[in-house]
């Protein structure tokens, strides 16, 4: 085994170098074209865009800001222009795909950046806080943003001398660059990783070195940042870590007006990712006005555990069940922390296949590093049942350190690459009240089924089966509107809920009810209400149970009256149906009333 991985790691490296030189020849090529056009080419969409870049103070650039920034976007539009040309010179510009940990502190053939790709922009206009995305692609070189560097001499920042550029070994990649002949800056550098997962967890070591603009840049967050994302092979973030300068931060040490960290480690957990290929991109950026630098130095990609995160906490979810998951469904998982950091809370989200977060739940404590809680029905399906059949669980932890919220970190995909949960193919729950208002038409076969009702003004699409099943009352409104062209039938009937194995009888949000007994309806027992309908008192007695307490919601499950006495003054209260939920010593009772 050990010969074999030799072997493969032989090869790719030979194919890897043999890529690279492909690359140093394109860049010669680049140079050549940017040498040939740059006195003819139409540049002005540039000179336009350089028009409206403004300095820190708000004033137009002049005299040679003016043009440095306008060469620096020339060189930058034809570099482009050649790609454009030349899309198959891109393809030399990405690492092959590593199949194992190769290469991961950059010292292959004495010194290598095989198995990494590069990109760099000035993002000028449009500059967001970690929302900036370079795809120009660079070669490494000393002169680039990307560079390779040895251990021969320290940082030449920090003063003094005690950064070291090199954590282990005698190579690491250096990632921005605080030279620059440009006036303005506003670099973006992104270098990228692409492997298969096959440990549970991976590390990699860094510094961090960013110039810091002061208090303005950080309430603007236009300060340099750092930032990291994994990528799953949809091209989706499952991790992502933010990091902007900022001297409260108690990570960063001071130098002369320049924030660095010592070298630390970052630690993400892929225990759920095994087998599966992901991307890993590392961005540093300068800042979002164009006058202060960042860089990073990274090494030890490979056979490196982080043992002790510096700014690293961590956050996984436990596997949950896919296909028609029981109610209440257990969400679980755990989180970890530098030893200097608080617990805020964790949030659950759940969001529709748009992203759109349609439930939400905040744990705020987590003994031991483990937290959980419940998801209902109604977590998914906020407003009752509709035409979204997939979701995805969105985890987010909240921390501070010294009382200073941190950037949160975000785990995604439970079941990658998901869904999380689907309801396909799954039998409708038995809910306690359903209601579909006007703007809620019914658009697919279904069945619904309520323990107490179902209270319809919306339509449902022509030619469809829809079956309402309600235990006690079926109201059909202004606005219903049913027809069958060809095909389809509509159905309505009193009839106790079929009994439902898949999904555990829930309310839905509709209902909002928070009790979980379904009701025993009043009809034939000896708990009286009258009169019904409505419209000053309503008396309750009862012959041989003592009444608890009682509630009114309306038919959105909106609590609107709760009380304990025998009368209840309903005078107040809107004209409509309404659900009465009696809590007496031994059993619940409810009832449909009506207030005229």
């Amino acid at each position: 085994m050990k010969i074999t991985a030799q072997s493969y790691e032989q090869l790719y490296s030979q194919e890897e170098q043999a890529r690279l030189t492909r690359v140093s020849s394109t860049e010669a090529e680049i140079d050549g074209f940017i040498d040939q056009y740059i006195g003819t080419y139409d540049f002005t969409k540039v000179i336009n865009m350089v028009n409206q870049i403004k300095d820190e103070n708000g004033q137009a650039l002049t005299g040679s800001a003016y043009q440095g920034e306008l060469l620096s976007a020339k060189k930058a539009r034809l570099r482009n222009l050649y790609f454009e040309e030349n899309p198959e010179k891109l393809n030399n510009y990405y690492a092959k795909q590593l199949q194992r940990c190769v290469n991961g502190g950059f010292e292959d053939n004495g010194g290598s950046v095989n198995g990494y790709s590069f990109a760099h922009n000035k993002i000028s206009t449009g500059w967001s806080i970690f929302n900036n995305n370079p795809t120009t692609p660079i070669a490494a070189s000393p002169t680039a943003h990307a560079t390779l560097v040895d251990n021969s001499i320290p940082d030449p920042i920090i003063v003094g001398g005690i950064l070291q550029r090199v954590n282990t070994g005698t190579r690491a990649i250096r990632i921005g660059n605080p030279y620059s002949t440009d006036p303005y800056l506003y670099h973006v550098t992104k270098m990228t990783r692409t492997f298969t997962v096959n440990e549970s967890s991976i590390s990699f070591a860094f510094a961090l070195v960013l110039q810091d603009g002061g208090s303005v840049h950080v309430t603007s967050n236009t300060n340099p940042y750092y930032q990291v994302k994994l990528l799953n092979s949809n091209n989706q973030p499952i991790f992502t870590r933010n990091v902007m300068a900022n001297p409260t931060n108690p990570l960063f040490q001071k130098d002369n007006g320049v924030l660095y960290t010592n070298w630390a480690c970052e630690n993400i957990n892929t225990a759920n990712l095994i087998g599966q290929t992901v991307t890993l991109e590392i961005i540093l950026s300068d800042c979002g006005q164009g006058g202060h630098w960042g860089y990073g130095y990274f090494d030890d990609f490979c056979g490196f555990t982080c043992t002790n995160p510096a700014f690293n906490p961590g956050i996984t979810l436990n596997p949950l069940p896919r296909d028609c998951p029981k109610f209440p469904l257990p969400v679980s998982g755990n989180i970890t922390l530098p030893s200097n950091a608080s617990f805020t809370n964790v949030t659950i989200q759940v969001l529709d296949t748009s992203n759109n977060v349609v439930g939400t739940k905040i744990i705020t404590s987590a003994p031991a590093g483990a937290f959980s809680t419940n998801l209902d029905y109604s977590d998914f399906y906020p407003s009752g049942p509709n035409n979204n059949q997939d979701f995805n669980i969105k985890a987010t932890l909240n921390y501070t350190i010294s009382g200073i919220p941190q950037t949160p970190v975000v785990i995604n995909n439970t079941n990658p690459p998901g869904p999380d949960v689907s309801f396909k193919s799954c039998p409708n729950p038995c809910l306690e009240a359903i209601t579909f208002e006007k703007d809620q038409p019914i658009t697919t076969s279904q069945n619904f089924q309520a323990s107490c009702c179902i209270i319809s003004s919306s339509i449902i699409y022509p030619n469809l089966t829809v079956d309402f099943r309600a235990a006690f009352e079926i109201i059909l409104k202004e606005g219903f509107y049913v027809s069958g062209y060809n095909t389809g039938n509509f159905h309505a009937y009193i009839a106790p809920c079929e009994d439902n194995s898949n999904i555990s009888s829930q309310q839905s949000s509709s209902s909002r009810l928070a009790n979980k007994v379904t009701p025993e309806f009043v009809e034939n027992s000896d708990i009286k209400i009258y009169p019904n309908p409505a419209s000053n008192y309503i008396n309750i007695t009862s012959e041989n149970e003592k009444l608890i307490s009682w509630e009114i919601y309306d038919m959105s499950g909106k609590s609107v009256l709760k009380g304990n006495t025998t009368s209840i003054d309903v005078q107040n209260i809107l004209k409509g149906s309404y659900l009465l939920k009696i809590n007496l010593e031994k059993k619940q009772v409810s009832k449909i009333i009506i207030i005229k």
